[in-house]
């Protein structure tokens, strides 16, 4: 919520206006934290937030930073991956190219409810195979 928050016009151009310049980033972690500073503070306290309100062992803790972190970076490489349809780097890749769609970073869950999921093309053109078969 809070990245679709970022995508508000009156506060897009001034925070996160930067981050979308790259249309299909591909440097990982480079494109991933590429991003004004307040976004980034505030992004970081999102995860301390979650852990606070959900207590857990440090190690838990720590685990849910790298893997946050790792599927960031992931998020903005070109790479394929894809884990049980649930993550898939093409979901946030999406959202670079189409703004409005696709505001999850690790699932899809708000995207649905909200009605601003979008599949990647290449999923759309697939399923209209299948059909035509």
């Amino acid at each position: 919520m809070f990245h679709r928050a970022l995508h508000l016009r009156s506060v897009y151009k001034y925070i996160h206006k930067h981050h979308h310049m790259q249309h299909a980033p591909s440097r990982g972690n480079v494109d991933a934290v590429n991003v004004h500073p307040f976004e980034f503070v505030c992004g970081e306290y999102n995860h301390l937030l979650a852990i606070f309100l959900v207590p857990c062992h440090v190690v838990t803790a720590a685990l849910f930073v790298v893997i946050g972190g790792v599927i960031a970076s992931l998020n903005h490489t070109r790479y394929s991956v894809s884990v049980f349809n649930i993550f898939d780097v093409k979901f946030h890749d999406q959202h670079h190219v189409v703004p409005t769609v696709n505001y999850g970073q690790y699932l899809m869950l708000w995207d649905h409810l909200f009605g601003t999921y979008q599949e990647y093309p290449h999923e759309k053109l697939q399923a209209s195979k299948g059909k035509e078969e």
